[in-house]
């Protein structure tokens, strides 16, 4: 069975002590009930991921020592995925960020779009952060992701062209996604409200170099849309 494990702000190098924030200790010694000499694994969202083992040492602000005895480096998972959506409603959000730390997602950036019902500002705050590293330790990876300002489908497609990335916007009109990513090393996916872009912001994001991608024959929920796109395009990478 797999040690528990916990998100730290670093890691040191091998014999050295790395520290469980106030919040991590808690979760470690209350509701997973684990004491001294427990081993754990550690991950610093970075790449980094640690075995270790609790001591019982904290420091003033209640941070609890773990002694590392391994350290590994993982290369961020290929390719880079920058998600850039409309926020769902209700609980709907919690999901869909769910899936995108579960699936390595590189970044996520909330959208504000012309048809949308929730503002892209929901996303600020302590939970979307609790939920992207709650994914990441579900899904034993060893890369957090980032969460982006607020943006539009028109400026967020323009910044990724200019990055370099391969900026696809879900569209049932558009070719299979797996064809349109094919062969990128990073990609931009945009995805819109319920009610769809509107024709301005398909036509500002098609002037930015985006093109369209279909995920089928049917209209999903912007969640699920996000979810299948990144679990193609992982699957795809997987067996290339």
């Amino acid at each position: 069975m797999a040690a528990p494990r916990f998100l730290v702000e670093s890691l040191p190098v091998e014999g050295a002590v790395a520290w469980l924030d106030r919040e991590e200790a808690r979760h470690a010694v209350g509701s997973r009930r684990l004491g001294e000499g427990d081993p754990v694994e550690l991950v610093d969202g970075r790449g980094g991921v640690a075995l270790a083992r609790l001591g019982r040492e904290r420091d003033h602000a209640g941070n609890l020592a773990a002694v590392v005895s391994e350290v590994r480096r993982f290369p961020r998972p290929s390719p880079a995925l920058h998600v850039a959506s409309a926020v769902p409603k209700g609980d709907r959000l919690g999901t869909m960020l769910d899936a995108l730390g579960e699936l390595a997602v590189t970044s996520f950036a909330p959208l504000d779009c012309d048809h949308s019902v929730t503002p892209a500002a929901r996303v600020a705050g302590d939970r979307a952060g609790r939920i992207l590293a709650e994914a990441l330790k579900q899904s034993r990876g060893a890369w957090l992701t980032e969460l982006r300002p607020a943006s539009d489908p028109v400026r967020f497609a323009k910044e990724a062209a200019g990055q370099g990335w391969r900026t696809i916007v879900l569209d049932p009109r558009g070719r299979p996604l797996p064809e349109v990513a094919a062969g990128a090393a990073a990609a931009a996916l945009l995805a819109g409200p319920e009610g769809g872009f509107s024709e301005p912001e398909l036509r500002g994001m098609h002037e930015a170099g985006a093109v369209p991608a279909s995920l089928g024959c049917t209209v999903l929920r912007v969640e699920l849309a996000v979810a299948v796109a990144c679990g193609a395009l992982r699957a795809a990478s997987a067996s290339a």
